[in-house]
């Protein structure tokens, strides 16, 4: 028993013996032999030969890395490029929406994928840790949501054809700015999931020309789609409106000229009264009166405001040169942290709540300036202002809007209303030019108002008995072109039961 037990035993040993022979002989064979070059001419040769394999190597490491900063440099180039004063005046450079909707997409897009692209420097960590930082407070998803929207909105009110819009031609105006490849492969897929099948298929179309004459490779490995993909994306969109019979009519509009627009497969839907306004095609208003408003105030006789009537139902006010150039840039002189998001309100307008654009309100005195300007709207209305001012400053961004909409709120319809009265009257100051788009437009008595600086439009909300005027529901046009800074406030209909005229 003992020796069938020491040759088990003897056996184990001999088995993990052999077993650790074999690894270590196999280790040796994975680990190189070590090579004394210095004692052999032939020995030496091959040293040589695997230097200039090392330095083949070595050189396309090199070459790859002088691509990368050659890439990196052309990207600056073309940015920097587009505007030579986009960063001592970046007002004046996002006030143009395509250079708004590049910046948005550009930041949203490609940076992250820079920050990758730059990582092979590891001896530039700061400079990696410092654009990282920069990166993260890059628009979100949400945020480019808004800036294709926003583009949305400005082709689709202005009935805009989007080989115009490419190439910087707005509404008429002809901005210096064409967009690039990813701009428009960006719209292009958005129009696609709003179901915009024909207008999607014209912006692939338009990337596509476009990336035939592109000169910049730069961005072509990083976000520049194949163009096969583009044509079967153009074919697709064709098809979600068309029919797989006229396949050979899709493949030949790809090869006409992108200025050509494509045929509409589906009826073209009639322009609301909004669209109407905003393309310009309401008809002439009535000639009114201009005149010097000196009579609501003893003030004004020394003073007289320049009135101009553009309406009488709706009983609507255009005030001219009411505020001061140094009172607007104390007004605007704001950061985006001073200020709140801006959103549809549920009492007077329909639907799901949409941003809209960024708002400063005050609800108190307001300080001197405001206190101020609550006076000069109580020598133009004659009414009665109160202590408290509450004051609205608002600022408009990339196709920004405001949907069709009452300022009251039908007291009828919400009691909580009732002790203090349903909003009477509307002051609206202008307090920047806006170019192009940024209209406010009255849609039921066909009336469109161009803000113009230092203005004020003035109307009433309210007839005589306190009943809403549906007439005065107003809403605010896509903006293109501008900053569009307007100061707003409105006065509750009891607080001016014995100081408003009855007009007729």
């Amino acid at each position: 028993m003992f020796l069938r037990s020491l040759n088990i035993v003897l056996l184990s040993l001999t088995f993990i013996l052999l077993t650790t022979l074999c690894e270590t002989e196999e280790i040796e064979e994975d680990k190189p032999k070590e090579v004394i070059y210095s004692n052999s001419i032939r020995a030496l040769s091959e040293l040589r030969e695997i230097e200039n394999s090392y330095l083949e190597h070595l050189a396309s490491y090199v070459s790859s890395l002088s691509k990368k900063v050659e890439n990196l440099r052309t990207f600056i180039d073309s940015v920097t490029g587009r505007n030579l004063n986009s960063k001592t005046d970046p007002i004046q450079y996002v006030s143009n929406p395509l250079n708004s909707f590049g910046l948005v997409r550009r930041s949203h897009e490609d940076w992250p994928k820079f920050i990758a692209y730059t990582k092979i420097f590891e001896n530039l960590t700061v400079e990696n840790e410092e654009l990282q930082k920069l990166v993260n407070r890059t628009p979100s998803a949400d945020d480019m949501r808004e800036a294709l929207l926003g583009m949305h909105r400005i082709e689709h009110f202005y009935d805009l054809k989007s080989s115009d819009m490419a190439n910087g031609l707005l509404a008429g105006e002809l901005l210096g700015t064409r967009m690039t490849v990813p701009d428009c492969v960006a719209l292009a897929d958005f129009m696609y999931n709003q179901s915009e099948f024909r207008r999607s298929a014209e912006w692939y179309r338009l990337a596509l020309s476009a990336l035939n004459e592109l000169q910049n490779s730069t961005a072509i490995p990083f976000h520049i789609p194949n163009p096969d993909d583009l044509r079967k994306k153009f074919i697709m969109s064709r098809l979600q409106e068309g029919s797989i019979n006229n396949l050979s009519d899709y493949l030949m509009e790809l090869t006409q000229d992108r200025e050509i627009p494509l045929i509409h497969l589906r009826p073209n839907p009639t322009p609301t009264a909004i669209e109407r306004g905003c393309r310009g095609e309401f008809p002439p208003g009535p000639q009114l009166v201009c005149r010097y408003n000196s009579t609501t105030t003893p003030f004004m006789r020394i003073a007289p405001l320049k009135e101009e009537e553009i309406s009488r139902n709706p009983m609507i006010w255009l005030y001219h040169d009411v505020i001061y150039d140094s009172e607007i840039a104390q007004l605007t002189n704001m950061t985006r942290k001073e200020m709140t998001q801006g959103t549809t309100n549920n009492y007077t307008t329909s639907g799901q709540v949409s941003r809209l654009f960024h708002v400063k309100v005050t609800d108190d005195d307001g300080g001197k300036l405001d206190k101020t300007l609550v006076n000069r709207m109580a020598d133009i209305s004659g009414l009665d202002v109160g202590n408290s001012t509450s004051l609205a400053r608002i600022n408009y961004g990339l196709g920004s809007y405001f949907p069709e909409h009452s300022d009251y709120v039908d007291i009828k319809n919400h009691p909580e209303f009732t002790e203090e009265g349903d909003r009477l009257m509307t002051f609206l100051f202008y307090l920047t030019d806006v170019p192009v788009g940024g209209s406010t437009i009255f849609p039921a008595a066909e009336l469109a108002i161009q803000p113009k600086k230092g203005s004020a439009l003035f109307w009433y909300n309210l007839h005589n008995d306190g009943e809403p005027n549906p007439l005065t529901r107003h809403a605010v046009c896509p903006m293109i072109m501008g900053n569009r800074w307007v100061l707003v406030k409105s006065m509750l209909n009891y607080e001016q039961m014995f100081t408003k005229p009855c007009y007729k």
